[in-house]
Protein backbone atom coordinates (compact mmCIF):
# COMPACT_ATOMS: atom_id res chain seq x y z
CA UNK A 1 0.00 0.00 0.00
CA UNK A 2 2.70 2.54 0.92
CA UNK A 3 4.18 1.67 -2.92
CA UNK A 4 0.88 2.04 -4.40
CA UNK A 5 0.32 5.42 -2.76
CA UNK A 6 4.12 6.44 -3.77
CA UNK A 7 4.04 5.39 -7.17
CA UNK A 8 0.35 7.33 -7.61
CA UNK A 9 1.40 10.58 -6.23
CA UNK A 10 4.73 10.19 -8.57
CA UNK A 11 2.84 9.28 -11.28
CA UNK A 12 1.41 13.13 -11.30
CA UNK A 13 4.61 14.14 -12.01
CA UNK A 14 5.17 16.90 -14.75
CA UNK A 15 1.43 14.84 -16.88
CA UNK A 16 0.74 18.51 -18.25
CA UNK A 17 4.15 19.50 -19.10
CA UNK A 18 3.81 16.33 -21.68
CA UNK A 19 0.65 16.41 -22.54
CA UNK A 20 0.75 20.00 -23.95
CA UNK A 21 3.93 19.19 -25.70
CA UNK A 22 6.75 20.79 -24.76
CA UNK A 23 8.86 22.98 -27.11
CA UNK A 24 11.94 25.24 -26.82
CA UNK A 25 11.72 28.33 -28.33
CA UNK A 26 9.74 27.18 -31.13
CA UNK A 27 6.68 29.54 -33.03
CA UNK A 28 3.79 28.07 -33.62
CA UNK A 29 2.26 25.32 -36.25
CA UNK A 30 1.50 26.40 -39.28
CA UNK A 31 -1.03 25.98 -41.74
CA UNK A 32 -0.29 23.83 -44.26
CA UNK A 33 0.39 25.70 -47.79
CA UNK A 34 -2.09 24.70 -50.17
CA UNK A 35 0.85 23.20 -52.38
CA UNK A 36 0.59 19.65 -52.86
CA UNK A 37 3.73 18.34 -51.23
CA UNK A 38 6.31 16.22 -52.16
CA UNK A 39 6.11 12.47 -51.74
CA UNK A 40 7.61 11.78 -48.27
CA UNK A 41 8.97 8.25 -49.22
CA UNK A 42 12.28 8.79 -50.95
CA UNK A 43 15.20 7.25 -51.39
CA UNK A 44 17.25 5.78 -48.50
CA UNK A 45 19.23 8.06 -46.53
CA UNK A 46 20.37 8.94 -43.05
CA UNK A 47 17.29 10.30 -41.17
CA UNK A 48 19.42 11.63 -38.74
CA UNK A 49 22.08 13.05 -40.90
CA UNK A 50 23.16 16.69 -38.97
CA UNK A 51 20.67 17.09 -36.57
CA UNK A 52 22.16 16.37 -32.95
CA UNK A 53 21.25 12.52 -32.96
CA UNK A 54 23.36 11.76 -35.48
CA UNK A 55 25.57 10.80 -33.03
CA UNK A 56 23.98 9.01 -30.59
CA UNK A 57 23.88 4.94 -30.22
CA UNK A 58 21.42 2.86 -31.84
CA UNK A 59 18.35 1.62 -30.10
CA UNK A 60 19.29 -1.27 -27.14
CA UNK A 61 22.43 0.09 -27.59
CA UNK A 62 21.88 3.22 -26.17
CA UNK A 63 20.93 1.32 -23.30
CA UNK A 64 23.48 0.63 -20.77
CA UNK A 65 23.59 -0.24 -17.00
CA UNK A 66 26.05 0.70 -14.44
CA UNK A 67 28.43 -2.27 -12.87
CA UNK A 68 26.25 -3.79 -9.88
CA UNK A 69 27.57 -3.76 -6.71
CA UNK A 70 26.84 -3.91 -2.93
CA UNK A 71 24.70 -1.19 -2.01
CA UNK A 72 23.21 -1.13 1.40
CA UNK A 73 20.65 -3.98 2.28
CA UNK A 74 21.07 -5.11 -1.02
CA UNK A 75 23.75 -7.82 -2.61
CA UNK A 76 25.59 -7.52 -6.16
CA UNK A 77 22.86 -10.16 -7.59
CA UNK A 78 19.83 -8.48 -6.17
CA UNK A 79 20.91 -4.99 -7.55
CA UNK A 80 21.96 -7.07 -11.18
CA UNK A 81 18.46 -8.37 -11.33
CA UNK A 82 16.79 -4.50 -10.64
CA UNK A 83 19.17 -3.31 -13.27
CA UNK A 84 17.82 -5.93 -15.90
CA UNK A 85 14.16 -5.12 -15.00
CA UNK A 86 15.13 -1.11 -15.30
CA UNK A 87 16.86 -2.26 -18.62
CA UNK A 88 13.83 -4.33 -20.07
CA UNK A 89 11.72 -1.46 -18.97
CA UNK A 90 13.15 1.12 -21.04
CA UNK A 91 13.17 -1.28 -23.85
CA UNK A 92 9.74 -2.12 -23.61
CA UNK A 93 8.98 1.22 -22.91
CA UNK A 94 10.36 3.24 -25.62
CA UNK A 95 11.74 1.00 -28.09
CA UNK A 96 9.48 -1.68 -28.36
CA UNK A 97 7.04 -2.17 -31.59
CA UNK A 98 4.26 -2.97 -29.59
CA UNK A 99 4.20 -0.01 -27.50
CA UNK A 100 4.59 1.48 -30.96
CA UNK A 101 1.44 0.23 -31.73
CA UNK A 102 -0.76 0.85 -28.94
CA UNK A 103 0.14 -2.24 -26.79
CA UNK A 104 1.53 -1.74 -23.15
CA UNK A 105 1.23 -5.50 -22.32
CA UNK A 106 4.68 -6.25 -22.65
CA UNK A 107 5.82 -3.27 -20.66
CA UNK A 108 3.32 -3.70 -17.41
CA UNK A 109 4.52 -7.52 -17.36
CA UNK A 110 7.93 -5.99 -16.56
CA UNK A 111 6.47 -4.37 -13.22
CA UNK A 112 5.25 -5.63 -10.29
CA UNK A 113 1.91 -7.50 -10.00
CA UNK A 114 0.44 -3.91 -8.02
CA UNK A 115 2.68 -1.64 -10.42
CA UNK A 116 1.38 -2.35 -13.76
CA UNK A 117 -2.49 -2.28 -11.99
CA UNK A 118 -1.85 0.41 -10.98
CA UNK A 119 -0.25 2.14 -14.21
CA UNK A 120 -2.69 0.61 -16.79
CA UNK A 121 -4.90 3.11 -16.39
CA UNK A 122 -2.69 5.60 -17.82
CA UNK A 123 -2.86 4.25 -21.11
CA UNK A 124 -6.70 5.33 -21.43
CA UNK A 125 -5.16 9.01 -21.62
CA UNK A 126 -1.68 10.39 -22.50
CA UNK A 127 -0.11 10.41 -19.35
CA UNK A 128 1.88 7.17 -20.33
CA UNK A 129 3.84 9.70 -22.56
CA UNK A 130 6.23 10.50 -19.36
CA UNK A 131 7.74 7.30 -19.70
CA UNK A 132 6.25 5.64 -23.14
CA UNK A 133 5.98 5.77 -26.51
CA UNK A 134 3.22 5.20 -29.02
CA UNK A 135 3.89 6.67 -32.76
CA UNK A 136 1.04 8.05 -34.78
CA UNK A 137 1.22 7.00 -38.70
CA UNK A 138 3.04 3.95 -39.17
CA UNK A 139 3.72 4.40 -43.09
CA UNK A 140 5.64 7.63 -41.58
CA UNK A 141 7.76 6.41 -38.79
CA UNK A 142 11.31 4.97 -39.96
CA UNK A 143 12.98 2.04 -37.59
CA UNK A 144 16.36 2.34 -36.21
CA UNK A 145 15.71 4.76 -32.85
CA UNK A 146 18.85 6.46 -31.79
CA UNK A 147 19.41 7.45 -27.90
CA UNK A 148 21.57 8.83 -25.60
CA UNK A 149 21.31 8.29 -21.98
CA UNK A 150 22.67 7.79 -18.32
CA UNK A 151 21.65 5.39 -15.42
CA UNK A 152 22.68 5.95 -11.59
CA UNK A 153 21.01 4.27 -8.38
CA UNK A 154 20.93 3.87 -4.64
CA UNK A 155 19.76 2.33 -1.61
CA UNK A 156 17.11 4.43 0.32
CA UNK A 157 14.04 3.88 2.69
CA UNK A 158 10.13 4.83 1.63
CA UNK A 159 7.91 4.70 5.04
CA UNK A 160 10.40 1.96 6.65
CA UNK A 161 10.66 -0.18 3.63
CA UNK A 162 14.15 -0.50 1.51
CA UNK A 163 14.41 0.11 -1.86
CA UNK A 164 16.76 0.37 -4.67
CA UNK A 165 16.28 3.68 -6.63
CA UNK A 166 17.53 3.60 -10.33
CA UNK A 167 17.04 6.87 -11.47
CA UNK A 168 17.35 6.77 -15.90
CA UNK A 169 17.69 9.71 -17.81
CA UNK A 170 17.24 9.70 -21.51
CA UNK A 171 16.77 11.52 -24.74
CA UNK A 172 14.87 9.07 -27.36
CA UNK A 173 14.97 10.30 -31.34
CA UNK A 174 12.58 8.92 -33.47
CA UNK A 175 13.05 9.26 -36.87
CA UNK A 176 10.50 9.82 -39.90
CA UNK A 177 10.08 9.79 -43.03
CA UNK A 178 9.56 13.18 -44.59
CA UNK A 179 10.13 14.90 -48.27
CA UNK A 180 13.78 14.80 -49.17
CA UNK A 181 14.06 18.79 -50.03
CA UNK A 182 13.36 18.97 -46.25
CA UNK A 183 16.25 20.40 -44.00
CA UNK A 184 18.96 18.33 -41.95
CA UNK A 185 16.85 17.59 -38.51
CA UNK A 186 13.41 17.70 -40.09
CA UNK A 187 12.27 13.95 -39.78
CA UNK A 188 13.93 13.38 -35.84
CA UNK A 189 11.21 13.84 -33.22
CA UNK A 190 13.41 14.53 -30.01
CA UNK A 191 11.65 13.01 -26.48
CA UNK A 192 13.77 13.39 -23.27
CA UNK A 193 12.64 11.64 -19.82
CA UNK A 194 13.96 11.64 -16.12
CA UNK A 195 11.85 8.26 -14.68
CA UNK A 196 12.66 7.14 -11.41
CA UNK A 197 12.23 3.30 -10.83
CA UNK A 198 12.46 1.86 -6.91
CA UNK A 199 12.84 -1.99 -5.96
CA UNK A 200 11.59 -2.95 -2.76
CA UNK A 201 13.73 -5.18 -0.19
CA UNK A 202 11.53 -8.32 -0.71
CA UNK A 203 11.77 -9.13 3.17
CA UNK A 204 9.88 -5.58 3.24
CA UNK A 205 6.70 -6.22 1.04
CA UNK A 206 4.24 -8.98 0.48
CA UNK A 207 4.43 -10.84 -3.37
CA UNK A 208 2.46 -9.12 -5.30
CA UNK A 209 4.84 -5.71 -4.36
CA UNK A 210 8.22 -7.09 -5.35
CA UNK A 211 9.44 -6.36 -8.44
CA UNK A 212 9.88 -3.01 -10.38
CA UNK A 213 7.79 0.56 -9.76
CA UNK A 214 7.80 3.80 -11.43
CA UNK A 215 7.86 6.51 -8.75
CA UNK A 216 8.02 9.67 -10.54
CA UNK A 217 7.96 10.52 -14.52
CA UNK A 218 8.54 13.40 -16.45
CA UNK A 219 9.49 14.58 -20.04
CA UNK A 220 9.79 17.03 -22.71
CA UNK A 221 9.63 16.59 -26.83
CA UNK A 222 11.06 18.80 -29.75
CA UNK A 223 9.45 18.83 -33.30
CA UNK A 224 6.18 16.59 -31.92
CA UNK A 225 2.83 17.09 -33.68
CA UNK A 226 0.88 18.99 -30.89
CA UNK A 227 -2.54 17.69 -31.69
CA UNK A 228 -0.98 14.45 -32.23
CA UNK A 229 0.60 14.58 -28.96
CA UNK A 230 -2.30 15.54 -26.66
CA UNK A 231 -3.94 12.12 -28.46
CA UNK A 232 -0.73 10.10 -26.89
CA UNK A 233 0.99 9.58 -30.13
CA UNK A 234 4.41 10.82 -31.16
CA UNK A 235 4.60 12.15 -34.91
CA UNK A 236 7.03 14.69 -36.98
CA UNK A 237 5.82 18.13 -37.01
CA UNK A 238 5.25 18.37 -41.09
CA UNK A 239 7.60 20.12 -43.00
CA UNK A 240 5.77 21.90 -46.12
CA UNK A 241 8.47 23.52 -48.51
CA UNK A 242 6.50 26.59 -49.39
CA UNK A 243 6.00 26.95 -45.64
CA UNK A 244 9.38 26.43 -43.70
CA UNK A 245 12.11 26.36 -46.32
CA UNK A 246 15.30 26.14 -45.09
CA UNK A 247 13.81 25.66 -41.76
CA UNK A 248 12.63 22.73 -39.37
CA UNK A 249 8.95 23.47 -38.02
CA UNK A 250 9.90 23.11 -34.44
CA UNK A 251 12.53 25.29 -34.51
CA UNK A 252 15.70 25.85 -32.60
CA UNK A 253 15.73 22.33 -30.34
CA UNK A 254 17.35 24.36 -27.01
CA UNK A 255 18.91 21.97 -24.80
CA UNK A 256 17.04 19.16 -25.35
CA UNK A 257 19.54 16.95 -27.10
CA UNK A 258 22.46 17.64 -23.87
CA UNK A 259 22.31 15.57 -20.97
CA UNK A 260 25.10 17.95 -19.27
CA UNK A 261 22.34 20.66 -20.00
CA UNK A 262 18.72 21.36 -17.88
CA UNK A 263 16.33 20.07 -20.49
CA UNK A 264 13.59 23.01 -22.33
CA UNK A 265 10.89 24.35 -20.37
CA UNK A 266 9.07 26.76 -22.85
CA UNK A 267 5.94 25.35 -24.07
CA UNK A 268 4.44 25.72 -27.14
CA UNK A 269 1.43 23.50 -27.62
Amino acid sequence: MVLALLMVGGGLVMVDWVADGVRAGTPATPTASATPPVSRVGEPRDLFAGSPAASFAPGEQAVQMPAAKDTGPFTAAQVRTALESVRKGLIESRLDTSMFTGDPEPFLKVLAPDAREQLRSDFTGNSFLRYATRMASPSDWEPGVRADGRVSYRASKENGVRVLEVSTEFVWAYPFDVDLRAPAGASVVALRDRVVWQVPHPDDVPASARGLWITSAEAVTWNADCARLRDGWVQEQFWVADVHRERIPAGDPGTIFDLDAPPPTTTRC
